[in-house]
């Protein structure tokens, strides 16, 4: 599952080979034309830095795929100009110049770009990526988004930055109405213990201040390493089996269902196990935080009822 790499931080820093690639120019705008506000634009990232910069900006680089998702849904996804090796929705974000993965920064190449910001996520990036990039005297923006009612700020946020303030408004209207639909559907039903599993061999998980574990509360779920001290835990057999999960959920696809539900099997006192409550979630859907995040919100909420039912 190449979506793995992108949450392990910390991974060692390397300088990708350097790229023989002429400007990129823009994807064509579809959806709404930037205004042309001229004053100046300050903004405050996640880590409480300001960004500053004289007018919308123009070229974007994004440096992880919920960042370029979010830019392309609220219309600015044709300022896009450079993007991190896992973007890969809507499907013209693939044809994006590809600038850095989960490690290193192809920093030559992201110069050659000419952007006028870069947007980075803290803990996909890390500061390893994040400095150099400041040293050059590129605005940076950092994002890192917790809980699931805060993306509609970000929404906010990127529609400023980009000059796609309407569109963005109406995007984060819509979100949050959508997650205000789902939040009021899930009053009063009982709490199931579940636990996220994000690999196998190691055994790997999320803790409490991941967007995943807000999600399962979301849907009435605690997640049983919520108290993990790492945000991204390697847990034993022994530990899941004491916590005894009612519901296991795995990042993946369908046809990797079989054998995730094989490998628990052996575990047959687990209350999901007995009960058949193990299913898998598209990674993409809930592991960026994103619109699509929404998507995932869902499918986890629908697992849940699957759950009690059982």
């Amino acid at each position: 599952m190449r979506w793995l790499a992108i949450l392990i931080v910390g991974l060692p820093f390397l300088l990708l080979p350097s790229v023989s690639v002429s400007v990129a120019q823009p994807l064509a705008l579809t959806l709404q034309l930037p205004s042309s506000d001229a004053s100046e634009i300050v903004v405050i990232d996640d880590n409480g830095d300001e960004v500053r910069l004289a007018a919308p900006a123009k070229r974007i680089i994004s440096l992880a795929p919920n960042i370029t998702e979010v830019l392309f849904h609220i219309g600015a996804g044709g300022l896009v100009v450079g993007a991190d090796e896992y973007s890969n929705y809507p499907e013209v974000a693939k044809k994006i110049q590809r600038v850095n993965n989960h490690a290193a920064a192809n920093y030559e190449l992201i110069l050659s770009l000419q952007p006028d910001l870069v947007i980075a996520w803290q803990s996909g990036n890390g500061d390893k990526i994040i400095h150099p990039l400041r040293k050059l005297g590129i605005p940076v923006f950092v994002v890192e988004t917790r809980k699931i009612e805060d993306i509609p700020n970000l929404f906010h946020r990127f529609g400023k930055l980009s000059g796609f303030t309407q569109q963005a408004d109406r995007r984060a209207l819509e979100f949050t109405e959508r997650l205000d639909r789902l939040r009021r559907d899930q009053v009063g039903k009982p709490q199931v213990r579940t636990f996220y599993q994000i690999w196998n061999e190691p055994l790997i998980t999320l803790n409490g201040k991941h967007m995943v574990s807000d999600v399962i509360a979301l849907c009435g779920g605690v997640n049983i390493f919520a108290d993990a001290i790492p945000l991204v835990p390697y847990v034993n057999i022994e530990s899941v089996v004491a916590a005894d999960p009612q519901l296991i959920i795995a990042g993946g696809s369908k046809e990797e269902q079989p054998n995730w539900f094989k490998s628990w099997q052996k575990w047959d006192a687990l209350s999901a196990v007995i009960n058949k409550q193990i299913y898998l979630i598209p990674a993409d859907l809930m592991q960026r935080h994103s619109v699509r995040i929404l998507e995932g919100a869902e499918m986890m909420c629908g697992y849940l009822d699957r759950a009690r039912e059982g």
